[in-house]
């Protein structure tokens, strides 16, 4: 069937991008971090209202739509007003002339929400490329920086080598079923080339989520973008990566076994029979990416680099749901686990890395723990918010990052996975030690108390905007932490 509401939320943002294209060229340099942020803001909040307005369908066979590809749409959106705010901070402070990035952040949120929704490959490798080029170009936007330079090189480089891989297993899964549909059944004689094909289709998916052992740009690449943009990178397209990862994770189940069709997220799909080899290589990117991410980000200083780790870890734990509630034993998969943790990792991630970018000044440069020490006592609201985002990072309550872990960890057990829980548990435990010590940094005594202007100048002019969306994400973790209700997913 088609439903074009659905695809409403994505239309206004899209019409925001340009819009907010079209706008740039008339405004004076002095005055379009001024503007084009609030509008690009405007069309990304009615995007977020036209949410409660779409239904559960298909459109095409290429797109769906069900609660929790509503809530992960939602949270796209406002990991996006985060984005927006931090990068006006940035660029208007440090008097970018041009305003074309917004429209770009614009244009990587449709594609992203399009990963969500996608139950085609074909749809899907469009709106990775729809998330990919903006992001680049946001990546380098500082091109004069060495390191923005090392990082969109490699970020592109490798992108594009990982684009081919996900086509080729594209192709050969066509050959293998004769769709490019996710549920569609595999012909007589053809399981290896479909397992081959999936095998590289995961394996694309998971460098954009930036899971081990395809993980190797993340660190440098978060690094050399502007702290907004690593925010946006962290959680917008990890959370169109791995959205679009469990779809294919279910297309692959029902493939498998000739069950129906299955594109709603939300509901649980008992297959009997499951793959041992799946099982494994679920299991080892959880184990690789959890030990890799835990250990790494102890020996940084960099937030910036703390959280690129995090980011690896947080897609270890994650690819754990795809096993829940009892993949091992009984085949029964849903991944209302899966996707509760991918929100409030999301949310929690933009929140934090936009409070920094506005806690760093000026210079984003200067985000490492000794520059930003005693910076949350002068500037105590927005340091609020990135503490109670690092909470929720570490998995403390109230904050919804506590509930997470813990129904992926309970969930864990209850499938007769109590190693890997047990692994995992330990792993974020090691991991709270960075995120708690970006919060004590930020209200440890100041190093600076002169009157210069790396702690003191004018921050007002392009801070409401940046100052109003960390409150909302704090307030968001807390509010989901307390009542889960509000996320529609269990």
């Amino acid at each position: 069937m088609t439903n074009y509401i659905d695809f409403m939320p994505v239309i206004l943002v899209a019409l925001g991008a340009l819009f907010t294209l079209a706008a740039e060229p008339f405004l004076r340099d002095e005055n379009k971090h001024k503007v084009l942020p609030w509008i690009a803001s405007v069309f990304v909040a009615l995007g977020i209202g036209a949410f409660a307005f779409v239904g559960t369908d298909t459109t095409f066979n290429l797109y769906a739509m069900d609660p929790i590809r509503r809530v992960l749409g939602v949270t796209i959106f406002l990991c996006t007003l985060l984005g927006v705010a931090g990068l006006q901070w940035t660029l208007g402070t440090g008097k970018y002339k041009g305003g074309e990035s917004y429209s770009l952040m614009l244009l990587a949120c449709c594609g992203a929400t399009l990963m969500t929704q996608a139950i085609d490959f074909v749809a899907l490798f469009i709106a990775m490329e729809l998330t990919s080029f903006p992001v680049y170009a946001l990546v380098g936007i500082h091109r004069k920086d060495l390191f923005a330079g090392e990082a969109v090189f490699k970020y592109f480089v490798s992108g594009a080598i990982f684009s081919t891989i996900f086509l080729y297993g594209v192709a050969l899964v066509y050959g293998a079923t004769g769709s490019t549909h996710f549920c569609a059944a595999i012909l007589d004689g053809r399981g290896p080339i479909f397992a081959m094909g999936m095998l590289l289709i995961i394996l694309g998916l998971l460098f954009k989520a930036g899971a081990a052992p395809v993980h190797f740009w993340v660190a440098d690449v978060y690094t050399g973008a502007p702290v907004a943009v690593t925010g946006f990178m962290a959680a917008v397209v990890k959370v169109g990566a791995l959205a679009a990862l469990g779809s294919v994770w279910l297309g692959i189940l029902v493939a498998r076994n000739g069950s129906a069709p299955a594109w709603n997220l939300a509901e649980k799909i008992t297959v009997g029979t499951q793959s041992k080899s799946l099982f494994y290589v679920v299991v080892i990117v959880a184990i690789l990416s959890m030990v890799i991410g835990a250990l790494s980000g102890l020996a940084q200083k960099s937030v910036r680099r703390i959280l690129a780790f995090s980011a690896v870890m947080n897609a270890g734990f994650m690819v754990i749901g795809l096993l829940l509630p009892n993949y091992l034993e009984s085949g029964s998969v849903q991944l209302g686990a899966m996707y509760y943790f991918l929100v409030t990792y999301a949310i929690g991630s933009a929140g934090a890395l936009a409070g920094v970018a506005y806690l760093a000044g000026r210079d984003d440069r200067k985000e490492t723990l000794d520059d930003l020490q005693g910076a949350g006592r002068k500037r105590p609201f927005v340091a609020l918010g990135v503490a109670v985002c690092l909470a929720s990072l570490a998995g403390l309550p109230p904050a919804a990052g506590f509930l997470a872990k813990f129904s992926l960890f309970a969930g864990a057990f209850s499938a007769g996975l109590g190693w890997l829980a047990a692994v995992g548990f330990g792993l974020s435990l090691i991991a709270a030690v960075y995120y708690l010590r970006i919060a004590y940094v930020l209200f440890a005594p100041r190093k600076c108390e002169c009157n210069c202007g790396c702690c003191c100048e004018n921050r007002a002019k392009f801070s409401y905007l940046l100052k109003f969306a960390v409150a909302v994400a704090a307030l968001a973790l807390i509010a989901v932490g307390v009542f889960p209700g509000f996320a529609l997913i269990g």
